[in-house]
């Protein structure tokens, strides 16, 4: 929650709040989770979850904010001239998961995503709204939301097996590596013609 609602002590609290909440909705799950437990894992009074969120889905709404630096990242990337832009768009994805704070939230939003669905819709509509619409409308061509959804696979699946599952040699090997094996692929999906 760095640069949104109050400074000072009250802002660290609803900070505390909201970490606390991530990390019970992702390992309990949403429904599982009360907002006193919540509370009790922050280290703070049960009424001030209720003042600064008001109701457990309001709660929720905050816990599914991406990091600040995601829409940004994601959009500089885009930004890039075409024939950079599949080593930008891994390289912008890596930063943001290499981040320890902002892989936090990531990763939190995805577990959480994964048993609620109300999570997963929020998950869906900002996906599309700071991913998909920035990746196709950087694109020239008739094939751009294709275009989006194909490097989603591939970027996506990168994430799973490197920092949700950890899972094969892709969660071990070095960012640059990553970036050097899997670039080529999103750039023949950003330019090359589909079958």
């Amino acid at each position: 929650m760095s640069g949104r609602g109050p400074r000072g002590e009250r802002g660290e609290q609803a900070d505390k709040i909201i970490a606390a909440a991530r990390r019970a909705f992702a390992t309990r799950g949403y429904a599982a989770t009360s907002l006193r437990s919540v509370a009790q894992d922050a280290g703070v009074d049960p009424g001030l979850v209720l003042y600064y969120f008001r109701t457990k889905t309001g709660l929720l709404e905050a816990v599914l904010q991406p990091p600040e630096a995601f829409g940004a990242t994601v959009a500089a990337a885009a930004e890039q001239p075409l024939h950079e832009r599949g080593r930008a768009f891994v390289q912008a994805t890596l930063q943001l998961w290499e981040d320890a704070a902002s892989a936090e939230i990531l990763r939190s939003i995805i577990l959480t995503a994964a048993q609620e669905p109300a999570a997963l819709e929020r998950l869906r509509q900002l996906f599309c709204e700071l991913v998909l619409a920035v990746v196709s409308r950087s694109l020239p061509d008739a094939e751009r939301n294709l275009r989006a959804s194909l490097i989603a696979t591939q970027i996506d699946g990168m994430i799973m097996n490197r920092y949700i599952w950890q899972v094969g040699d892709i969660a071990a090997l070095p960012a640059d590596a990553v970036t050097d094996l899997l670039a080529p692929t999103i750039q023949r999906y950003l330019v090359d013609p589909l079958p």
